[in-house]
């Protein structure tokens, strides 16, 4: 299988029949600067925040995908309409106190982002992402989950090669992901 690559701009907006015909070819877009810097900034600051207001004495929920423990945990299993934070594997010592600051060991925050955080509902609802969903076959887009997953440095594993439609399983499949790097994303920095 040979994959092509091509980035397009939000300049090129609103969707037009090149992305289109990119998406029906190869399965994904890259929209560069679809989001401009300030956005971005302003979720990463809000983040920052809601990791420094979260209580996480008696939370120890683990988010390591190689070993799928998570999916057991009733903390994980009823987060699709809640704010939670998720762990970095190794993120606690043997006593259970933490190894790092909270903002240094947190894996992900999720899965209702879009729906009860004001910030990120604005992030999430843009008519240029649901204009998107329209271009690409999607006939009532729904916002099921969003996360904000962070990587790390010094912590957390890899997340090795998966489909999402496995986790977020539809008949017919009809769940489309759509990813945000919030700064530059490159292969040193842990690449989406």
């Amino acid at each position: 299988m040979n994959i092509k690559f091509k980035k397009f701009n939000n300049k090129q907006l609103p969707f037009n029949d090149e992305m289109l015909s990119f998406w029906n070819e190869e399965g994904f877009l890259v929209i560069e600067q679809f989001y401009d810097s300030p956005e971005c900034d302003s979720l990463r600051y809000r983040a920052k925040e809601l990791i420094n207001d979260f209580e996480h004495s008696s939370v120890r929920s683990i988010f390591d995908t190689n070993n799928q423990k998570h999916a057991e945990d009733d903390y994980f299993l009823e987060s699709g309409d809640k704010i939670r934070f998720f762990f970095e594997k190794n993120s606690f010592d043997k006593n259970g106190k933490l190894n790092n600051s909270i903002d240094l060991v947190i894996n992900k925050i999720g899965h209702a982002l879009h729906d009860l955080d004001s910030v990120f509902f604005n992030f999430s609802h843009r008519e240029e992402l649901n204009n998107i969903a329209l271009s690409i076959g999607i006939s009532s887009p729904k916002l099921l989950q969003s996360m904000y997953i962070f990587k790390q440095p010094q912590i957390g594993g890899e997340v090795v090669c998966h489909q999402d439609s496995t986790f977020l399983y539809t008949k017919p499949e009809s769940a489309v992901g759509f990813w945000v790097a919030l700064e530059d994303a490159t292969i040193e920095n842990g690449c989406l």
